[in-house]
């Protein structure tokens, strides 16, 4: 049986506001991120609270950080974090599917200005048995934490179960497929008014520029070759890599494409989680006209 535990960072960030300025740096890092400490590790990531997008604890935030968990605890963000995780994992175990011995997940207060391009939340779930959301709450992203959550840990479960190095092996297909699978696996649980705006946030003109640029550079292989294609014009993304992609626009077309597979073959997105994502966007025929 999977064992579930979410972080009481509520608890957390209540103390860290209730220590002096001077003291809240190094507990933050030493109590509040230390459990993703492996997670970190793992992806050779530097602990440091802004690439993470997440709120500044040593300015004057105080206010910020008290009102956003105030929204956060009326939301009951962590029951329904548990939860999520719990329908998740059972819609993969029904199917046989193996999933991660443990999963810890932390939910973290987002600055707001760092995530204004995705209505305030984002999450990371590619390290078996780790998932972080990083929210800024606010009326749009409340209502689809749940969904979020699905999409992350769907992450979880197909990495705990792929034999391939992502760093080295990943191509545009392959990275688009892990994107579209795990949004149509939270739009499967918690319906299609949950879907993400890295995919909604697409216009119809971006969306096709999108899948013309993407159809022909499926085959592009390497982790930092293919980032361009996925994020495209995003903060994150140094503007000298620009390849002309609209934002976020490999996560639209990986959806899109996904959909279209499950559509035309009639599988479960559980059963394609476990599918070569390559052999996916070729059988999907989405990008048939390119």
């Amino acid at each position: 049986m999977m064992n579930i535990n979410v972080q009481d960072t509520l608890r957390q960030y209540r103390r860290m506001l209730e220590l002096p300025r001077n003291q809240r740096k190094a507990y933050y890092a030493d109590e509040i991120l230390k459990p993703f400490q492996p997670m970190f590790d793992i992806m050779q990531m530097p602990v440091d609270p802004d690439m993470l997008g997440l709120l500044p604890v040593s300015t004057d935030m105080d206010e910020k950080c008290a009102a956003m968990l105030n929204a956060l605890e009326s939301a009951d963000a962590w029951r329904q974090a548990h939860a999520a995780i719990q329908g998740a994992g059972a819609r993969f175990a029904a199917e046989g599917i193996p999933l991660p011995d443990d999963v810890v997940v932390g939910i973290f207060l987002g600055n707001p200005e760092r995530l204004a391009a995705s209505q305030g939340y984002t999450g990371a779930g590619s390290i078996p048995g780790y998932i972080q959301i990083v929210i800024a709450p606010n009326a749009y992203n409340l209502p689809r934490l749940q969904a979020c959550i699905a999409h992350e840990f769907h992450h979880n479960v197909l990495f705990h179960n792929a034999d391939w190095d992502f760093m080295r092996d990943v191509t545009v297909g392959r990275y688009i497929a892990i994107e579209g699978l795990a949004e149509s696996f939270a739009g499967s649980l918690y319906g299609t008014d949950c879907i993400g705006p890295w995919v909604t946030g697409i216009g119809n003109d971006d969306l096709e520029k999108a899948r013309r640029i993407i159809g022909k550079s499926l085959s592009v292989k390497g982790f930092m070759a293919v980032r361009p294609y996925i994020f495209g014009d995003h903060p994150m993304m140094p503007q000298e890599q620009s390849i002309g992609m609209p934002y976020c626009g490999g996560y639209a077309v990986g959806y899109h494409a996904v959909q279209a597979y499950l559509n035309k073959t009639g599988a479960s997105v559980e059963f394609a989680t476990l599918l070569d994502g390559d052999v996916i966007m070729e059988e999907s025929g989405y990008f048939e006209i390119v």
